[in-house]
């Protein structure tokens, strides 16, 4: 049995602020395209089933647009009689239970096997079984999931997380747990692994696909693609949807350079036919500020016209470092509380209802942090 493994494809994710002509965010468009181009080329190799080991989309709640891209990417597989198997990952499960997966829209889809109820579940597609453990509420919870499992001789094991070994690459996202190397069981034909988004072995039998895509310039670096899998030798092969399109270019040590010489270095590195298309940054180290404001800036602009993203990461050698100031430590809430005293020490406010709109106002305030601070996790991923 052949199968495709595949990973954290983030439908959904935008960021670097590049729009194209019809005002979409760029990033996003190659998001959905990747996963198009992915979708063909399984569909060329006719593999017996697709794995996909979570984080689907980028949000728990997606809009229409990626929900749509992802529809069409199931249908065209169930068109081809090819059975796939999905499990939620920690972007895409809702972290309660009075919460509605997105995956509910596609389970009654002939062929198309999902895990996402924070549980152990097994599939039987072809003449093996998916022992799917997805997103569970609680890091514990899958050391209970998995000892639920009842091997038959031809078992496949899906998972999402950061397994212990590779806990130095924490990706510090919103519901990020880490998953026991006991888990790690050589009595599997296979262990497919999602959330790291580097292909990489963990061992004889276990691996993650990685993620289609480049989400940050610590990726820059990643191999990116898919996974053929053959179930009877073990063998892995790579399959890459696309050629590598993010460059973070090994720094350059500007001390004692002058603008022009400066220019000249970046010209170098950015001729044209290597930025279009591509996502770009350039480190300048030690470099003089006066030197770097005298570079033409309409020239630097152009540099990046052509491409998905362009980014020139200036590192100066004349910072002064500020003189510590001392920092009010108050929360949003705590400062609301203090101005309600001041308010209601004046009339301002009557005493007998300061303290229902300080406890009211406190928890929506403190929600509302809450939410912020947790998109603010999921865009740095």
């Amino acid at each position: 049995m052949k199968m495709i493994h595949l990973a954290d494809s983030h439908l959904g994710f935008s960021s670097y602020s590049r729009l194209d002509e019809h005002g979409r965010n760029r990033i996003e468009e190659m998001v959905y395209s990747g996963f198009n181009e992915a979708i063909e080329r399984i569909i060329e190799l006719r593999p017996d089933a697709v794995v996909h080991s979570g984080d689907v989309f980028h949000h728990v709640r997606p809009k229409i647009r990626p929900l749509f891209v992802f529809q069409k990417g199931l249908l065209r597989l169930i068109e081809k009689g090819i059975p796939v198997i999905i499990i939620s990952g920690n972007h895409d499960a809702p972290k309660s239970f009075s919460l509605t997966s997105p995956f509910r829209l596609f389970e009654d889809l002939k062929g198309v096997h999902i895990a996402q109820r924070y549980e152990y579940e097994r599939f039987e597609v072809g003449d093996h079984h998916f022992h799917c453990i997805p997103f569970c509420l609680e890091p514990k919870d899958y050391l209970t999931e998995f000892e639920r499992i009842d091997r038959t001789g031809r078992d496949v094991l899906v998972m999402h997380g950061l397994v212990e070994s590779l806990s130095n690459k924490r990706m510090r996202s919103v519901g990020e747990h880490e998953l026991s190397d006991s888990l790690l069981k050589n009595d599997f034909d296979y262990i497919a692994l999602g959330h790291f988004h580097g292909q990489a072995q963990i061992s004889e039998n276990a691996w993650y696909s990685g993620s289609l895509e480049y989400f940050n310039f610590g990726e820059a670096q990643d191999r990116k693609g898919m996974l053929e899998i053959d179930l009877e030798t073990g063998r892995a092969e790579s399959i890459s949807v696309r050629p590598r399109y993010m460059i973070d270019h090994p720094a350059i040590d500007c001390g004692g350079l002058r603008s022009e010489e400066i220019a000249e270095r970046l010209m170098q590195l950015c001729q044209e036919d290597d930025l279009k298309d591509r996502m770009v940054r350039i480190t300048l180290k030690n470099v003089n500020r006066a030197a770097y404001r005298s570079i033409d800036q309409t020239r630097l602009s152009l540099l990046g016209a052509a491409s998905l993203y362009f980014k020139i990461k200036a590192e100066f050698a004349d910072v002064v470092e500020h003189v510590s100031r001392p920092v009010d430590r108050r929360t949003l809430h705590e400062e609301f509380s203090l101005y309600l005293e001041e308010e209601s020490s004046q009339k301002s406010v009557p005493q007998k209802i300061k303290d229902d709109v300080v406890a009211y106002g406190s928890e929506i305030m403190k929600k509302a942090v809450e939410a912020r601070r947790k998109e603010a996790l999921d865009a740095a991923e």
